[in-house]
């Protein structure tokens, strides 16, 4: 039987430049140094164990250290959602020396009046510490000032069905996305979020215009759309994904001048994306607000309308 053959396409990406390289046996660096000292560290403390202790058994030396070798070659080769074991116990470490109550106090937090006896100021437990968040403030461009890490522009995507598109289709769209890949010209970031969506809004849009419909039928249907959708609100609860593009400028120096770089790049995005039937629309400065806004209050039901 003939049909029509699809031509499949290769694209080209952008290598991982991030990606420690392997030096020995394809382990990094820091996996080499982590095993390497550790293993060092425990031929050490055998030796000085063997030469204080002769008549001990070698197996009972041993057995302490090969467990503490264990546990280094986990930490070295392990890895938990993209970040390997060690950074993550990092992170967890300072996560733990942090303080556990953070409080809007730019100007500092005095500490308790010293005319308080030492034994109430002791039982008190550790005070609250300053919050600092990562956005320092947004300007009249929509232009987020991210303090040290320079200056981000925010942008909404749109999706693509890309499972009911035939091959040819697929391989146009994935020929498109490379292209948008490889025109990158700086740190650009694609977050999904996952947030409750609150269909008051909607139902209340429904409602008030059913009325104005030419027919009492379509007004009855109408209403009976609300009422359903006000009671798959109340029993399920819906979640809704939004598309999200970043753009950063990593220098913190002029605001105008940065926000000049990020509004070329989100247009130069739209323009590469329009390939993969993609379409890229920037925050506005009251979107970007209210963006920000739900991003800090994530009980909020009204994220999503």
């Amino acid at each position: 039987m003939g049909g029509v053959s699809e031509e499949y396409f290769t694209a080209r990406i952008p290598a991982d430049v991030d990606r420690p390289d392997a030096v020995v046996a394809r382990l990094t660096f820091r996996q080499v140094a982590i095993i390497a000292g550790t293993g060092g560290g425990c031929w050490l403390a055998f030796t000085a164990a063997h030469g204080a202790a002769p008549r001990v058994p070698v197996f009972v030396l041993m057995v302490p250290l090969a467990l503490v070798l264990t546990v280094a070659a986990g930490i070295a080769l392990g890895s938990r959602d993209g970040i390997s074991a060690d950074r993550f116990l990092l992170a967890a470490v300072r996560y733990l020396r942090r303080p556990r109550l953070m409080v809007n106090a730019p100007e500092g937090i005095p500490a308790l009046p010293t005319v308080l006896p030492k034994s109430w100021r002791r039982s008190a437990g550790p005070g609250p510490a300053p919050l600092v968040l990562p956005a320092a403030g947004l300007d009249g461009a929509g232009v987020l000032d991210v303090r040290e890490h320079g200056h981000a522009a925010i942008a909404a995507c749109s999706t693509v069905n890309f499972a009911l598109r035939t091959t040819g289709e697929q391989n146009a769209l994935v020929a498109g996305f490379a292209r948008f890949l490889n025109a990158l010209s700086g740190p650009t970031q694609i977050l999904v979020r996952t947030r409750r969506m609150d269909l008051t809004g909607l139902v209340s849009e429904i409602e008030q215009a059913a009325g104005a419909l030419p027919h009492p039928n379509l007004e009855s249907a109408a209403l009976d759309h609300a009422r359903f959708l006000q009671e798959l609100s109340a029993h399920q609860q819906l979640l809704g994904r939004q598309v999200l593009l970043v753009a950063r400028e990593p220098e913190s120096g002029d605001a105008e001048q940065a926000g000049m770089r990020l509004g070329r790049r989100q247009a130069e995005a739209g323009s590469v994306l329009a390939g993969a039937q993609v379409t890229v629309a920037p925050f506005t400065p009251d979107g970007a607000y209210g963006l920000l806004a739900d991003a800090l209050s994530p009980e909020n039901p009204g994220g999503f309308q």
